[in-house]
């Protein structure tokens, strides 16, 4: 957890967009940081839910604490209500090709060699338990294929 005991949430009203988690810190960056190889938790709020400010003081302490201890990246994609009320383009292609029609919505995409291996999606309020279990079982199955 950071130094403080409040976890660096991303601060609303922040503008509509694609924010990841860099250096300690939430970074606006553009559609293309979800796009290369890899493992990403992304967060799809809008800015009028209320469920998403409840979900709020479960993924952001739950992303400093893991963000430092892998290769998985972080993401909050950030609209005022989906794609009816959505200042960035970016954000806004985002919440179509996942088909996120329902908030707070955490989409977990493992990417190799350009091809999705593992998409999972969890719809509304999600326990940071089951964020956890998913982020351990991904990172078991990548230690079971290397060769010993």
């Amino acid at each position: 957890m950071a130094s403080s005991e409040a976890a660096r949430k991303l601060e609303l009203p922040s503008s509509h967009g694609v924010y990841v988690w860099k250096d300690g810190g939430w970074v606006a960056a553009g559609r293309s940081a979800l796009d290369g190889d890899g493992l990403y938790f992304i967060y799809f709020s809008n800015s009028e839910c209320g469920a998403c400010r409840v979900f709020d003081d479960i993924w952001y302490p739950l992303v400093e604490k893991l963000a430092g201890r892998s290769a998985a990246r972080f993401a909050v994609v950030l609209c005022g209500w989906f794609t009816r009320d959505c200042c960035s383009e970016d954000a806004k292609s985002l919440f179509k090709e996942f088909n996120v029609h329902v908030s707070p919505t955490v989409v977990v995409l493992k990417r190799s060699k350009g091809k999705v291996e593992k998409l999972l999606k969890y719809e509304g309020l999600t326990s940071a338990l089951t964020l956890t279990f998913t982020y351990a079982n991904i990172l078991s199955e990548k230690r079971e294929a290397q060769p010993s």
